[in-house]
């Protein structure tokens, strides 16, 4: 093995995981989140819709990088038909184009991961002293350059300290925001929403499935041309240790994203007025260790979470506090 080979191997896995990642939320959301089952109600528009919008615009936006007629759009739209409730749809010319159909079906994880990029870097420049962008652009130059040294191309452990070094300056670097930054909520609802889009529906996977088979055929096969003649990594310059860096700080989203579901699943298993206890408990606690506290900025963010996690556990273990199911 040799250091390229892993960052190809990384980019690989790392594009299953991530898609899992969403499916997996959307699948966790229909089972515990009780308002993600009443679509079309006030709670499902605002914790489910926007991410059902975001998903279907980018099928769209796939149709309209590949040149496919686009017959009827609803990005978000709430109807029954038969035994199924159709949360929004696009509707197109269905193109002879394996290739095509794989861009358009698989657009959701293309437009999620540059919004996760997106938002996971300008979320960092709102904090004074931050160069996770940087920081970014200086791992991926060095990705790319392990080729050129020969001790760092032996070391096939590298590209994953370096990758996992980074994933914690990100973690640190957006804890800085702490609880009181109501950019540190946005951000974290903005993850969820987008981890919401990038979940594959069936109808996307059964279309994706014969261009998936060749994506799939390609990453097993410049594998093994990454093992034997890394060297040969210079004819993709960058790609995979983009696409390396750019699924590690989606991995970062995603459990930001996780986490944020979880709290408002607990929240959501709460009697009203009861679940706003443990969000104001955690707003307050931020703000006494902002004015009091000689903790750092992520230390704050680290304990006001506890306290969250301090309240609503002992309130969902008495049923005069949980919600009715």
């Amino acid at each position: 093995m040799n250091a390229y080979f892993t960052i190809v191997l990384i980019a690989f896995l790392l594009f299953f995981l991530v898609w899992g990642l969403g499916w997996l939320l959307e699948l966790l959301s229909q089972v515990a989140l009780q308002t993600t089952r009443k679509p079309g109600s006030r709670a499902w528009y605002g914790l489910v819709g926007p991410g059902v919008a975001l998903h279907e615009s980018s099928h769209a936006l796939g149709c309209i990088f590949t040149g496919t007629e686009i017959v009827e759009f609803k990005p978000i739209n709430v109807s029954v038909e038969g035994d199924q409730v159709v949360l929004g749809y696009v509707k197109y010319v269905n193109p002879p184009s394996v290739l095509k159909r794989t861009v358009i079906n698989m657009a959701p994880v293309g437009v999620s991961l540059v919004l996760l990029t997106f938002f996971a870097l300008a979320a960092t420049y709102l904090i004074p002293d931050a160069h996770l962008g940087g920081e970014a652009i200086a791992l991926l130059m060095d990705l790319v350059n392990v080729k050129t040294d020969p001790l760092l191309l032996a070391n096939a452990s590298y590209p994953l300290l370096v990758i996992g070094e980074f994933v914690y300056a990100f973690f640190y670097t957006f804890a800085e925001l702490t609880v009181i930054n109501p950019l540190f909520w946005i951000v974290a609802f903005l993850a969820m929403t987008i981890m919401f889009s990038n979940a594959p529906s069936d109808v996307d996977i059964r279309n994706a499935l014969p261009g998936l088979r060749y994506i799939i055929l390609f990453n097993f096969i410049w594998l093994a041309v990454a093992y034997f003649i890394p060297i040969a990594g210079i004819l993709l310059f960058g790609l995979y240790e983009l696409l390396a860096v750019m699924f590690a700080l989606a991995i970062g989203f995603a459990a930001i994203a996780y986490g944020f579901f979880i709290m408002i699943t607990a929240m959501g298993r709460l009697r009203t007025p009861y679940n706003l206890l443990p969000f104001v408990a955690t707003i307050i606690a931020g703000i006494l260790l902002s004015l009091f506290s000689t903790f750092s900025l992520a230390s704050q963010t680290v304990i006001a979470v506890a306290v969250f996690a301090i309240i609503v556990v002992p309130l969902l273990m008495v049923d005069g506090f949980r919600a009715e199911t």
